[in-house]
């Protein structure tokens, strides 16, 4: 949460130097650096394999259906690994050095990154495999009753694809028929209305 925190230009590293000496007191600091360390190491891996300069080569010439290979792309890869490593800044700096964005209650992060991708090749593409990944809330009181969904000896053996399969199914199954039974003709307008609402 700490790095998502970080990846929204409206709070940056500042949610999380304001909020973690109210969390963990004396030992805020070390917190800090771990997770200002951890926002780097992710950030190498994303660079290491990202081409920065090919990226637009590549996707251009894979959806014409011949892969092109371009004989500097090494080159490309070697020259961002050098300027990573001779004290450059990277995208990780230039987008922590700046002022924070002004918070607005239409703010859509998503759409944030990806007009500042250009500005931020690397790190965009970090922030859309982290931001990307939907939050579930449960409450606790559901999420530790185990009442009526104990599973039996049939479904504790299945494979963990083929329980998914039928859980996908289960809710494919689901979905038409509340939508079947929404568009029924016998179904009374009002109560679509009242549905609805």
């Amino acid at each position: 949460m700490a790095i998502a925190a970080i990846l929204d230009p409206r709070f940056k590293m500042k949610l999380v130097e304001y909020y973690y000496p109210q969390i963990y007191g004396d030992s805020a600091p070390d917190c800090i650096d771990i997770v200002s360390n951890c926002m780097k190491a992710l950030y190498s891996g994303h660079a290491i394999y990202s081409p920065l300069t090919a990226h637009g080569q590549s996707s251009a010439s894979e959806s014409s259906g011949s892969i092109v290979k371009d004989r500097l792309t090494g080159f490309d890869r070697f020259l961002n690994e050098t300027s990573l490593s001779q004290n450059t800044k990277s995208d990780l700096d230039k987008y922590l050095e700046e002022p924070l964005f002004p918070r607005s209650v239409d703010f859509n992060i998503l759409n944030w990154w990806k007009v500042h991708e250009p500005r931020y090749p690397v790190l965009s593409m970090m922030a859309r495999n982290i931001l990307g990944i939907p939050i579930s809330k449960v409450a606790p009181e559901s999420l530790f009753d185990t009442g009526d969904r104990a599973v039996d000896q049939c479904w504790s053996s299945m494979k963990s694809d083929t329980l998914q399969a039928l859980m996908c199914s289960q809710d494919w199954i689901r979905h038409e028929l509340e939508v079947t039974d929404s568009q029924s003709p016998e179904t009374p307008i009002y109560a679509l209305r009242y549905d609805a609402k």
